[in-house]
């Protein structure tokens, strides 16, 4: 099995010199001591500020779709980076809610009259029906030992609240880079290309992607990096950038809300015998009904529905945004085409 190795690496070393073919793309033979199927590519002699490990990095504008990496590399442990970031965050314009006017949620019988407070009152409230449009709505007779008085709560104005916009003002849908690189990391081989040679072998099975790829090391600095003899460029990249910061959606309001309601009480439960009525603004008010009626149902209607109206403000830059978690490469600027 050894013998069987060894004629077959000496084969394969000698096509590199004796075909005449173009092998150099398959097999690059460094030194006697072993062969390479692949690149033999420098390994750096000061590894104290970069990996010494090599890597495929490409480059190109945000539009450009990254080649991908050699078939004996893979998509496996790709590492995408980025640059040049748009600086102006994406800030949701404001806008606001509609304001509203609310019927009262009901009414609340008490024993006592003039919805006074103290013992031995009963409170028995009456709920209207969530979303409630003023219509007749009935319920079972509360008797008329416990409808000395009807309250009514107050009819609500509902302010306009800030509402962001699904959609950014610069439309949200592309990338804020504007250029963009894939790292391609593949399986490399010390021995292969010569124990003595200073090289390693890299790829080891095929050579590099017919796009355009640099062969570079990590910086292991992100900042004041030195890159070595062997590996001389620096390819500065960042990983993510911040979202920036954009002011609070705000609501001021430009017209007063005014909403009042006209409550009305019944003691059978179709709204046909009316036993009270309170009009209520922003403010409740407080009805006695005559001696010895139930109260079986109650309907509203609006005297006055004006609930308003506001102006949004902000959503606008405040931080621009930054790059953030920088890595950096040190490449041999030759490419392969």
């Amino acid at each position: 099995m050894a013998i069987g190795l060894a004629v077959s690496g000496l084969a394969l070393a000698s096509a590199c010199g004796d075909t005449g073919e173009a092998c150099e793309e398959t097999v690059t033979c460094e030194s006697p001591d072993g062969y390479c199927a692949g690149e033999c590519v420098p390994v750096p002699v000061d590894r104290s500020n970069v990996d010494g490990a090599p890597v495929l990095l490409w480059e190109g504008s945000i539009d450009e779709e990254p080649p991908a990496c050699p078939p004996d590399v893979g998509e496996a442990g790709v590492m995408f980076l980025y640059k040049d970031v748009d600086p102006v965050p994406d800030c949701s314009p404001c806008a606001c809610s509609q304001p509203a006017c609310v019927l009262p949620a009901g009414v609340t019988a008490s024993s006592l009259y003039m919805c006074q407070d103290g013992a031995p009152e009963t409170r028995t409230p009456f709920d209207a029906p969530v979303d409630w449009d003023g219509a007749c709505v009935g319920t079972d007779p509360i008797p008329p030992e416990q409808v000395g008085s009807v309250a009514v709560p107050p009819a609500t104005a509902v302010p306009c609240e800030p509402v962001e916009a699904v959609v950014p003002r610069s439309g949200g849908l592309g990338s804020p880079w504007k250029r963009h690189a894939k790292v391609c990391t593949g399986v490399s081989d010390d021995e292969a290309c010569g124990i003595t040679s200073g090289k390693l072998c890299f790829p080891m099975l095929q050579k590099r992607a017919t796009p355009a790829f640099k062969m570079c090391v990590w910086a292991k600095a992100t900042e004041e990096v030195d890159c070595p003899d062997e590996y001389p460029h620096e390819h500065p990249w960042y990983a993510n950038h911040d979202d920036g910061l954009c002011s609070p959606c705000t609501c001021t309001p430009t017209e007063p809300s005014v909403c009042e309601a006209l409550v009305s009480t019944y003691a059978d439960t179709a709204c046909r015998q009316e036993i009270a009525s309170v009009q209520v603004a922003d403010e409740g008010g407080c009805a006695d009904p005559s001696a010895g009626v139930s109260l079986g149902s109650m309907r509203a209607e609006w005297v006055t529905n004006a609930p308003g109206g506001c102006e949004p403000s902000g959503g606008e830059p405040v931080r621009n945004r930054e790059e953030v978690e920088p890595k950096t490469l040190c490449c041999i600027e030759e490419v392969t085409e």
